[in-house]
């Protein structure tokens, strides 16, 4: 019987959950399957992926991030980007786009992931211990629970994930398995994602970095299944919008051993996030197109084909610097210049930090916190 105060040990592994292959459920996977490769398309067809790669990557960070409670503004994001100078909560975003990074290469190296990548993926964002649980010898004190904390400071345990490290790895060895065993496992690869997503959740195999890590693996699982040419996903915007549900739904599945809500809730979360992040991509593609066309380009007074890498470098990390054109080789008059105009222009606005003077792509900026809103 299931008890939230104590090791959820008896968690099955998921090759060995009874899971009804719904006509409905196959449907909305189709429905998902279609809305990502319409995304992916997309991308595929911007002038170069590396346009959106870092700020995409950088808005799901800030996100995912915020779902559990760390939270920071685009400004202060792109500016510690910038200089590699970060707030607190602007490095732990940071730190989880390194994470997302990390997956991104090892997916491109290899066809599928091992306990060590998904160790590596959880590192930058894990302030623990680092690796999969290990135990202590004083059991009691060695748990790890799921706790909310109330108004008055009081912690109320609504979930105490399985002890035992030699489990722990059984449980996701288990879950890798069944997400590359395609032939032995043969339910629809989105329904298999959505399905790990909240076994992951379950074994909860960290100290720390739990929820962001298993978000990454969501991204990464769609691009090794051929579905994501690129982490583009911007896929915990949904949570954050339905996050109490999202929460009900992981607890109420572990109570009641009904797995179709999570799965329906996971692939409704990837349907509508590709679907919004598509309109992303297509503003940017357009916002990049008519900022680099020969009509906008022949208003500046400089070079075409120098201008025209500025003009990506702008989209591509949103912040810019003179001395970053000029370790570009242009001319550092000559940048100062080319920059001026294009604040003239009303792409950039400018600012005074320190010595130096910083630019920032404020159309860019202004999409994402409409975004944000929305």
């Amino acid at each position: 019987m299931f008890d939230k105060t104590k090791p959820y040990n008896d968690l099955s592994p998921i090759t060995q959950l009874n899971i009804e292959d719904t006509k409905y459920l196959r449907d909305l996977a189709e429905e998902t399957r279609v809305a990502i490769e319409i995304l992916n398309y997309a991308v595929k067809s911007l002038p170069s992926a590396d346009l959106i790669l870092d700020t995409l990557a950088l808005q799901e960070a800030k996100v995912s991030s915020h779902i559990e409670n760390i939270i920071t503004t685009n400004d202060d994001l792109y500016r510690g980007v910038a200089f590699d100078s970060y707030t607190a909560e602007a490095k732990e975003v940071s730190n989880y786009e390194d994470a997302l990074f990390i997956g991104f290469s090892r997916y491109k190296e290899r066809e599928i992931f091992s306990l060590g990548d998904i160790e590596a993926i959880n590192e930058p964002v894990n302030k623990k211990q680092r690796g999969i649980r290990t135990n202590l010898p004083n059991f009691e004190n060695d748990l790890t629970h799921i706790a909310n904390i109330g108004a008055d400071g009081t912690k109320e345990i609504i979930y105490t994930p399985p002890h035992g490290k030699e489990l722990l790895i059984k449980l996701l060895i288990d879950m890798l398995e069944f997400i590359y065993q395609d032939e032995q496992y043969t339910l629809h690869p989105l329904i298999k994602i959505a399905l790990a997503h909240y076994q992951f959740e379950c074994i909860h195999p960290f100290r720390d970095g739990n929820g962001r890590t298993g978000r990454i693996l969501n991204i990464l699982f769609l691009c090794q299944k051929g579905y994501l040419s690129y982490p583009v996903l911007y896929a915990s915007s949904y949570i954050i919008k339905n996050k109490n549900y999202y929460y009900s739904l992981l607890q109420t599945c572990k109570e009641s051993g009904e797995y179709e809500p999570i799965i329906e809730y996971m692939l409704n979360s990837f349907k509508t996030t590709a679907q919004q992040t598509l309109k992303v991509v297509e503003e940017i593609k357009e916002m990049h197109s008519y900022y680099t066309s020969e009509d906008f380009i022949s208003e500046l007074k400089g070079q075409k084909d120098v201008l025209r890498p500025i003009m990506d470098r702008i989209f591509k990390k949103v912040y810019i610097r003179i001395s970053d054109l000029v370790a570009m080789g242009v001319h550092r008059q000559t940048a100062s210049n080319y920059l001026q105009q294009m604040t003239d222009k009303g792409l950039l606005s400018e600012e005074q930090v320190g010595k130096e003077k910083l630019f920032k792509n404020i159309k860019l900026l202004e999409l994402f916190e409409r975004v944000d809103k929305e």
